[in-house]
């Protein structure tokens, strides 16, 4: 396996993990991080559609989709820079932007790993 598809598989880990942890215990995930906890299903959803990401990036990592890469490339730093916005904009805990720097870190391994395969 190559760098570029280790990063997107290990981001597809942490995705499974993210999913899991809003569909199964959503309040302690919610609690820990500094948000006000539901009984609404939006946080269980928000963890399936999560869940459901990371299969595909789990299954593009496996059969090394280069053109994926470079789109979650431009998507995960989308997300860090729209979790940046959110702290500031709309007073969130600066706990968001830690969550957007995991994609900001995740993209910059990607781009690199990518680089390297074409120098």
């Amino acid at each position: 396996m190559d760098k570029s598809s280790l990063s997107i598989r290990v981001y597809s880990f942490y995705l499974f993990l993210m999913g899991l942890g809003l569909i199964s215990v959503p309040n302690f995930l919610l609690s820990f991080l500094g948000f006000p906890t539901t009984i609404e299903i939006w946080i269980r959803m928000l963890g399936l559609f999560t869940f459901t990401t990371g299969i595909y990036y789990f299954y593009s990592s496996a059969h090394n989709q280069f053109a994926f890469y470079k789109a979650t490339i431009f998507g995960r730093i989308f997300f860090f820079l729209m979790t940046i916005a959110f702290v500031f904009i709309f007073r969130q805990p600066p706990i968001l932007a830690f969550i957007g720097s995991v994609d900001l870190f995740g993209a910059l391994w990607t781009y690199f790993a990518l680089k390297s395969i074409k120098a």
